[in-house]
């Protein structure tokens, strides 16, 4: 692995990215290696891809899992599961980037539940397409949604049971069933 540079562009880090064998982070400058997950983390985001690519077969969305980089004027992350319906993003899937996400979602862990809490949310925040915003803890049955409103964002109450609706692309999340297929028992 070659090391990153001094000082670096978002756009620079994008094309030094693209060299690495493994995969890192940027944000406002800071370069970070990017955490691996439990099989839990990647069972639950692999069930929330499927889940979406089903839905939205035959429309201009697209869901994207874990390998796609999404970027906001002044960061570059790896979403676990983000879904883009604008053709900007999608004309062109030889591309390493989404810059219009309509939805994000972030499995939490322990190793990265401060940044997908903190700094990532305000990152995404500033995307302009972005609509939804939603977290599910792989410790636990937890999940919670921010939605983008006329005046700002608004934050859907937790919950650990029932059906999380995807307001952005008119999808729901059975929790239930979710968490079950990954071993958490109820709540």
């Amino acid at each position: 692995m070659a090391a990153p540079p001094r000082t670096l562009s978002l756009s620079d880090f994008i094309e030094w990215e693209a060299l690495q064998e493994s995969k890192h982070e940027y944000s406002a400058g800071c370069i970070s290696l990017f955490p691996g997950g439990t099989l839990r983390h990647a069972a639950l985001a692999g069930e929330i891809h499927a889940i979406l690519l089903a839905h939205l077969r035959g429309t201009r969305c697209r869901p994207f899992i874990i390998d796609v980089l999404t970027t906001t004027e002044y960061s570059a992350r790896y979403p676990d599961v983000v879904v883009t319906c604008d053709e900007r993003d999608t004309s062109d899937l030889s591309r390493r980037t989404l810059n219009h996400p309509k939805l994000i979602v972030e499995i939490l862990s322990e190793s990265t539940e401060a940044v997908d809490c903190g700094a990532k949310l305000d990152e995404y925040r500033s995307i302009a397409t972005l609509e939804e915003y939603v977290l599910l803890d792989s410790r636990r049955r937890w999940a919670a949604a921010y939605r983008r409103a006329e005046n700002g964002w608004l934050t859907a109450l937790p919950m650990a049971t029932g059906l999380l609706e995807l307001t952005s692309v008119g999808a729901s999340l059975d929790l239930d069933e979710l968490y079950e297929g990954v071993g958490l028992p109820e709540a």
